[in-house]
């Protein structure tokens, strides 16, 4: 199969999802996913299992909805799924919810790395061994570092026709770090966008009934374009920088730790909602007196928390080959 007939093959996957929904309906079964996506990265990952090898790798497993979706229909082949269960999970429930799913549908391929993203990532190995990753799924944290990193870490561990599905792409911040993946790695284009006009919450009934049986949140699929077949085509963002200008200042900032909350804040001061205003101060309040160590600065503003670094530090192959001091 040549270069542009996998990448057909991969478009024709992707329409037939966007027709037909999900392979299988599994029991027991909720999460924030479309039945369209679910449907594309079982077929994507079956497609890749069968002509091109390569494992299904995902960031972000929540409740296992499409980690248990895409283990059923990937025989005996295993799947694996990243998360440390650090978000939204306040009752510490979710990986006994995924087992209980598993153990429901007699899936048994479904494997799960209970680290942090970066950690497994950077150590990837060690859980599926010299496999390559077919098709990997990012819905991990979303900010746009998370979003960058979590690709760019994933990378190295992709198989020559690795494919990357992006979910909550409706974000715009999502689509920017996107956007510069796809720059600063000119061997993996774009193949399919997909979006939809708000996130769920902000819908009716209706309509989020509706895009729970579409691509939910948006989507983006790039794929690994070595021998540049493909034009380059981007995801639409805006050209003013400057909520990510500001973030120098969130940084810098003694309180910046505090930043959603006082959001929040303002939010409702300017919306008339005094007494939630009032709570949320009282939780500013407390989150600043309970902060860890290193999370807020000494200074009211421009801190740069390098007290304790060194003055000089030199790589240690300078310092050892060159005789340097």
């Amino acid at each position: 199969m040549t270069e542009l007939e996998h990448f057909c093959r991969v478009g024709e996957l992707i329409e037939e999802a966007d027709q037909h929904g999900a392979l299988r309906n599994i029991q027991g079964l909720t999460g924030y996913s479309g039945e369209k996506l679910v449907g594309m990265l079982q077929r994507l990952t079956r497609y890749q299992h069968s002509t091109n090898g390569g494992c299904y790798l995902e960031v972000g497993v929540f409740q296992g909805m499409t980690l248990i979706s895409v283990a059923s229909v990937s025989g005996d082949s295993p799947v694996y799924g990243i998360d440390n269960f650090a978000q939204f999970d306040p009752q510490k429930e979710n990986q006994k919810i995924i087992q209980k799913r598993m153990e429901l549908n007699n899936v048994r391929n479904a494997v799960l790395i209970n680290q942090d993203y970066e950690d497994a990532l950077e150590n990837l190995d060690r859980f599926i061994g010299d496999q390559r990753v077919g098709v990997f799924f990012f819905d991990g944290p979303h900010d746009y570092r998370s979003q960058l990193m979590g690709l760019q870490l994933a990378k190295k561990h992709l198989g020559d026709r690795g494919i990357i599905v992006v979910d909550d792409s409706n974000y715009r911040h999502v689509r920017l770090a996107n956007r510069d993946f796809l720059v600063a790695n000119p061997e993996f284009k774009l193949l399919f966008d997909a979006y939809t006009k708000s996130h769920p919450k902000n819908m009716t009934t209706a309509e989020q009934d509706e895009v729970r049986k579409g691509w939910w949140n948006g989507v983006n699929v790039i794929v690994r374009d070595p021998d540049m077949i493909l034009d380059p085509i981007y995801p639409p963002t805006l050209r003013d920088r400057t909520l990510y200008e500001n973030e120098h200042v969130l940084h810098t900032n003694k309180y910046g730790v505090v930043a959603p909350e006082a959001v929040s804040f303002v939010t409702s001061i300017l919306g008339g909602r005094f007494i939630r205003a009032g709570r949320q101060l009282i939780r500013i309040i407390s989150k600043v007196r309970g902060a860890k160590d290193g999370l807020l600065g000494q200074y009211s503003s421009m801190n740069t928390f390098s007290e304790s670094l060194t003055a000089g530090n030199w790589n240690p192959t300078i310092k050892n080959d060159c005789q340097i001091r």
